[in-house]
């Protein structure tokens, strides 16, 4: 087993952002992915440093004005500060090429919770390469493998950003294996939906998405993620999205994931990601639903006991004081053997 870890991610350290017309402290904070490290080592996985595969798998995913984007809007040409949307406008055929960079920032991130800064590139780069590193060493036989990404992925579609991502690590990790091994499965246990994740594959065959997540009709991200989202007319039925309340706890969780994971298995994967967010637990700051560490571990012994290769993309997870503690419960859970008596 092992984690795919690159130090380049304390790069990106936004501060305050804007959630919802309020200013407030971001939780995305490279102390987070520290305490992500301290659990995959103490679960037993092996740390390995991120290797570079370049820019074509990000391609395969974002459009190249996106990319372009990000790569060219840090504050490093004059500038002071952050750069963040001023000014909203998302209609495609309205985007000019000769707009200025407020204008580029105001069409291509989807809210203030996800501001540029001068190494946000170089930490969102370095976080999509180490899910392809761990994506490359599944291919080359490893039965489960976690890649610590930082910042988060999951809210990125093909054209934008938001929610605090950049780069769609999941989506370039599958993209990348379903070139070459064919279906995929991707379950997003986020308490957030993966909007960006879904915008990615609507209409691709070959990858089944699953996301449980807090309900949008009353939080982020607000305009997708409802159960009648199934899939665009090349993919039909690809799509599965699995809405909870704010109240929901351990049991109906469980009982949610298991229904997503019957689905994704159905498709018939050759490998099996997980979007992997510890922020539905009920200590965590964004204050989604009411789960505890034991359902992690539960979660972990399913997965554990799957004759399939795992992928780990890190999402979201921002309660310091629980998060290694959850992190270290799920990956021991997932790391038994799946005929260990201690899974049963």
């Amino acid at each position: 087993m092992k984690a795919v870890y690159s130090g380049l991610h304390r790069l990106h350290n936004p501060g305050s952002v804007v959630e919802g017309g309020v200013a407030r402290r971001s939780r995305d904070v490279p102390d987070r992915l520290d305490a992500l490290l301290r659990a995959a080592r103490r679960a037993g996985f092996e740390v390995v440093d991120a290797v570079d595969h370049g820019m074509a798998p990000l391609a395969a995913v974002h459009t190249g004005r996106y990319l372009s984007f990000l790569s060219s809007a840090g504050c490093g040409d004059g500038c002071s500060g952050w750069l963040a949307p001023a000014v909203f406008e998302t209609r495609p055929e309205m985007y000019r090429p000769d707009w200025s960079r407020i204008a580029k920032a105001g069409y291509h991130l989807r809210d203030q919770l996800t501001p540029l800064g001068e190494g946000t590139w170089q930490a969102a780069y370095w976080a999509a390469q180490a899910a392809l590193t761990a994506a490359s060493l599944i291919s080359a036989g490893e039965r489960i493998t976690y890649a610590l990404c930082r910042p988060s992925g999951h809210h990125a579609g093909r054209d934008f950003g938001g929610g605090a991502t950049y780069l769609n690590n999941s989506a370039i990790a599958a993209r990348a294996l379903s070139a070459t091994l064919g279906r995929i499965s991707l379950i997003d246990i986020d308490v957030h939906h993966g909007n960006g994740t879904q915008d990615i594959f609507w209409e691709d065959p070959l990858v089944f998405f699953a996301s449980l997540h807090r309900s949008p009709a009353d939080y982020y991200p607000h305009l997708a993620g409802f159960s009648d989202e199934t899939g665009g007319r090349s993919a039909p039925g690809l799509t599965l999205n699995h809405p909870l309340s704010a109240e929901t706890g351990d049991v109906a969780y469980i009982a949610a994931f298991s229904t997503c994971l019957e689905a994704a298995l159905s498709h018939r994967p050759e490998v099996l990601i997980i979007s992997l967010g510890f922020d539905a637990l009920a200590s965590d700051p964004a204050r989604g639903l009411q789960l505890t560490v034991e359902a992690f571990r539960k979660i972990g012994e399913i997965l554990g006991r799957l004759d399939l290769p795992v992928l780990l993309i890190q999402e979201g997870g921002y309660d310091l004081m629980s998060l290694e503690k959850a992190v270290t419960t799920f990956l021991l859970a997932l790391a038994q053997p799946p005929n260990d008596p201690a899974c049963s």
